[in-house]
């Protein structure tokens, strides 16, 4: 009796390897800060030869969007398939850490119990672990960094997280930009400093790109790459002054493509809208594991694919700068909710004054009346509580449409719409206390100090002086 049992255990179990074996692998390759800069996306100044083979093999998406414009609250959002609110991740790297709600759980647990092998490695070294940056706490979510590491035929579900092109940008000897050559985009003022940071943007998404191509190379290597589903995004926007932590385009636009040789229409580009917090349950839905009902994602691809109406963002805190703002798009308008209007725009913070050349640059032109029209508008002391914009009209969001008579059913169709998704989206958040606020600044004004200190000035520094440190470090003639 005791001998049938193990036989059948064994038969059982072959069954299942089996079965594991005809599962698709599916993989996600994360740019830390990437932005749509790729030349697939029609940016011509940049060479980002392997993601322009993705699409080229796979499907490009035109209208892919983070929900939050930083990491943190982007990746915690992205595992779970929730938007960060409700599961208390918004504020960037969330001081007072609480397990997920009851019922909530990362994806990887579904993807284990369908027997697929989880790993979460870093790009360039897979033997090392990749960026996480959850702000909810349990126990590590991971079998391993590496889908070697799994048993034969088992499938995977895999991770490679780029640290390019989030700052300090690396220069790329092998194809320098430059900056006096690149089309300068429009949302920023002209200046010589600013295009020197942008061309060296562009060389760490080239750095990323080459990556890239090391994952694809591996994959192929291994005979897993026509098996094999993979997305190519970035975890939010591009890493600039009103971009990252920001809800407009260049903080939450973000690239997205998608390859499978199997099912997938090769070089086809996408127009529908789509969210990151879509990735969970269309990579789920993909390998044919029932997609949980709690999932705020829609699937939109496959057989369940339903096409979202709208996109939503949220910020909260970022270090130490403390704010609240939601946003909603239908693809053609955006409103934004300026929840504590009192707060500038250039309100501190000690990430972007030590990190971003432009932050002491605006702040340089502006006292010295120079930063002209429309740019001038960033350094306003307070904010409007709606902003409202025609994205294929004002793609760079500087004409606030708001309490225009002629576009009135627009901004009250959309902000009825946020509002009554956040009665939903926003259930069961928790405030942050001042104490916790205290906590995140004092650590925030920390690392400002620090990182001053490393670059031979001090908390203290004017911005004309930060200013002449970023006009040496990058080239610029003063």
């Amino acid at each position: 009796m005791k001998r049938f049992l193990v036989f059948v255990v064994i038969a059982f179990w072959s069954y299942i390897s089996l079965l594991a074996q005809d599962q698709p692998n599916i993989l996600w390759i994360n740019g830390d800060d990437l932005g749509a800069e790729l030349g697939c996306y029609g940016n011509k100044d940049v060479k980002t030869p392997n993601m322009d083979r993705l699409a080229k093999e796979g499907r490009r998406f035109a209208h892919a969007y983070a929900n939050a414009p930083i990491c943190s609250s982007s990746r915690s959002s992205m595992i779970t398939g929730m938007y960060p609110t409700s599961i208390n991740c918004l504020n960037h790297r969330t001081v007072d850490m609480r397990e997920l709600p009851e019922g909530v759980q990362p994806i990887t647990s579904y993807f284990q119990q369908a027997g697929y092998f989880c790993t979460n490695g870093k790009g360039g070294n897979l033997s090392k672990m990749g960026k996480k940056d959850f702000n909810f706490l349990g126990d590590d979510i991971f079998d391993g960094t590496d889908w070697t590491q799994r048993k034969d035929g088992q499938p995977f579900f895999a991770q490679v997280q780029i640290h390019f092109p989030h700052r300090t940008f690396a220069r790329d000897e092998e194809n320098p930009v430059n900056p006096d050559e690149v089309t300068f985009p429009s949302c920023y003022p002209d200046h010589p400093l600013l295009r020197a940071d942008w061309a060296m943007y562009l060389e760490s998404v080239q750095h990323c790109d080459k990556v890239v191509g090391m994952v694809l190379d591996k994959l192929e290597k291994e005979g897993l790459l026509e098996n094999t589903i993979i997305f190519m995004f970035g975890d939010h926007g591009r890493p600039h002054l009103r971009d990252k932590q920001f809800l407009y385009e260049g903080g939450l636009r973000i690239p997205l493509i998608i390859r499978y040789p199997k099912s997938i229409e090769a070089g086809k580009v996408d127009e529908q809208l789509v969210s990151l917090v879509d990735v969970a349950a269309t990579s789920l839905s993909l390998a044919n594991i029932p997609v949980p009902s709690h999932l705020h994602g829609n699937v939109f691809m496959g057989e369940e694919a339903k096409e979202r109406e709208y996109v939503f963002g949220f910020r909260q805190r970022a270090g130490d700068a403390v704010d609240d703002i939601r946003s909603i798009t239908d693809g053609q308008y955006k409103l934004i909710w300026n929840r504590m209007p009192q707060n500038p725009w250039m309100q501190l913070s000690g990430y972007k004054k030590s990190q971003y050349p432009a932050f002491a640059l605006y702040h340089h032109l502006y006292k010295e009346g120079k930063l002209g029209a429309p740019y001038n508008q960033i350094m306003a002391a307070v904010r409007p509580e709606i902003e409202l914009y025609d994205l294929g009209k004002d793609p760079d969001e500087f004409d606030n449409l708001a309490g225009k008579a002629e576009y009135k059913k627009i901004q009250k169709k959309l902000f009825s719409t946020l509002k009554k998704k956040l009665k939903i989206y926003e259930k069961g958040m928790v405030p942050e206390s001042p104490e916790t606020i205290e906590k995140a600044q004092s650590s925030s004004r920390k690392y400002f100090e620090n990182n001053m200190k490393r670059k031979g000035l001090s908390g203290a520094s004017s911005d004309e002086e930060i200013v002449e440190y970023w006009e040496k470090i990058l080239g610029v003639e003063q």
